[in-house]
């Protein structure tokens, strides 16, 4: 009886430890496939519920990286909310992030919680070669828009002159703008630099699609929060934001350049940008923010 009884015993052990390996294995396979799928349900549209889900601060970005106070928002009484029943909206409706980890430009909006906790619109990016010429921080796009914000832009260069459109001012000599063209013709398009996308490749500004450079500039008003940040590598994340870029041809223009007279006009994003959706009494946390000082420098390339 006794040895029938180990036979036994032994038996469920390994039925036991068969059943422990296959759940290991689906672990396993379900964490592979939550950190290196696509995001994108399609390949052809931005599917911004799902970047929600899958950038790299997929929490509350005010959450992570400002201290708030322990006030309890959904607690706020009915007679803080204004009299004709409409929430507040925030001064700047959007907040930009720069990871140069990753290459990647989001933008948020406030949701009804009254953080930036809503991703709008995200961009491929090519930041600075040297990761020190724009160091994290904190900043605010430029009051000044005659001088911050231009559709063509003379650029600083090492050889011929360089040109960008959609330019604007974060701090100093540093902008957002398009990738760079050798004259200020639609059509002189510098394709290396365009399929550099992605990489750290610029001289120290933020290079952009033309698109993207241009919803930046007629979007975001000066005042409105750019954050530098470097992330934990998500190489995925850059893949997939990379297919969607759309190729140039030999006409030399941008693919993603709005104008009508584009020949070979593929625009990026085609849903509408989400509206914000206002919040209560409480502050969007950029008064805690501690905001860096200007940066400029005159050697900077673009």
């Amino acid at each position: 009886m006794s040895y029938k009884s180990d036979k036994s015993d032994k038996s469920s052990a390994g039925i036991y430890s068969a059943i422990a390996a296959v759940v290991v294995l689906l672990v396993i396979n379900a964490f592979i496939a939550a950190h290196f799928s696509n995001p994108f349900e399609n390949a052809k549209q931005i599917d911004m519920a799902n970047l929600a889900s899958y950038t790299v601060s997929n929490t509350n970005i005010m959450y992570d990286e400002i201290p708030t106070d322990n006030t309890d928002q959904s607690a706020v009484s009915p007679s803080d909310t204004p009299s004709d029943g409409k929430l507040k909206y925030p001064e700047y409706p959007y907040f930009i992030e720069v990871d140069k980890t990753n290459q990647v430009v989001t933008v948020y909006t406030t949701s009804s919680s009254g953080k930036y906790d809503k991703p709008v619109r995200v961009m491929l990016c090519s930041t600075a070669q040297n990761p020190k010429k724009f160091p994290a921080g904190y900043w605010k796009l430029k009051a000044d828009r005659t001088n911050s914000k231009y559709v063509w832009r003379t650029m600083q260069s090492h050889g011929a002159p360089l040109y960008a459109q959609y330019a604007t001012q974060i701090t100093g000599h540093f902008l957002f703008h398009s990738v760079p063209y050798s004259d200020t013709k639609k059509d002189k398009l510098d394709q290396k630099r365009f399929a550099n996308l992605g990489t750290a490749d610029s001289g120290g500004c933020i290079r952009l699609t033309v698109e993207n450079a241009k919803w930046i500039a007629e979007n975001c008003k000066a005042g409105t929060t750019v954050h530098i940040v470097e992330k934990k590598k998500n190489a995925s994340l850059t893949s997939a934001l990379k297919e969607q870029v759309p190729k140039p041809d030999a006409s030399g223009w941008d693919p993603t350049d709005p104008d009508p007279k584009n020949p070979n006009y593929h625009p990026q994003y085609t849903e509408e940008t989400p509206e914000t959706e206002g919040y209560l009494v409480d502050n969007t946390g950029l008064d805690k923010i501690k905001y860096s000082p200007e940066i400029w420098d005159p050697n900077m390339y673009v």
